[in-house]
């Protein structure tokens, strides 16, 4: 099963993705991470990455996809999909790439929280992490950034019957079983 895991910074996605890929073999597939790592690298792309990152601006899709191509048609038993598509353009390539190689997104989780939620947790993650990326206008960007573009992605795959919308807000276990259950339908 392939699956993609939406909702604002904040909501969980990355910890829910880890579990669930733990629970059913796929590939945890993190583009924010991978992102992240690629900054690292010195190399000029690597540099734009991480210039981008801190500004809370979306990178170029083509770059993304560069990016993760690797683990997704490297993915035998399905993956998980954290933190893109972002908006509607990149949910509509998407569809086509994986179109194109036999591949479909089987299903789209949706963990909701309220935005001061998202903020509260954010706020506590740059102190625990120290992520250059969590800096609070770049954290506001952000968050404006989901509002306005990824919305729309959401309303997409609920259109093609896709979207299990989860409330984000509980503890971890209880937000996981939920999920768990819902793919079990």
């Amino acid at each position: 099963m392939n699956l993609i895991i939406l909702g604002p910074q904040g909501s969980g996605k990355g910890t829910q993705a880890k579990l669930l890929a733990e629970k059913f073999g796929y590939v945890h597939v993190s583009s924010g991470s991978r992102l992240r790592e690629f900054a690292k690298t010195g190399t000029p792309k690597g540099d734009l990455i991480a210039d981008l990152l801190t500004t809370g601006e979306l990178l170029p899709f083509d770059t993304v996809m560069e990016v993760i191509e690797p683990d997704l048609l490297g993915a035998k038993h399905g993956f998980i999909l954290d933190g893109t598509p972002r908006d509607l353009m990149q949910a509509e390539y998407l569809d086509w790439y994986l179109g194109e190689r036999k591949l479909k997104i089987d299903k789209v989780i949706l963990l909701d929280i309220p935005r001061e939620v998202s903020l509260d947790r954010l706020a506590k993650r740059a102190k625990i992490e120290n992520r250059s990326d969590d800096t609070p206008d770049a954290i506001h960007a952000r968050l404006d950034i989901f509002e306005h573009d990824t919305l729309p992605v959401i309303d997409h795959y609920r259109k093609q019957g896709k979207l299990i919308e989860i409330d984000g807000t509980p503890d971890v276990q209880t937000i996981f079983a939920n999920i768990v259950s819902r793919l079990d339908k």
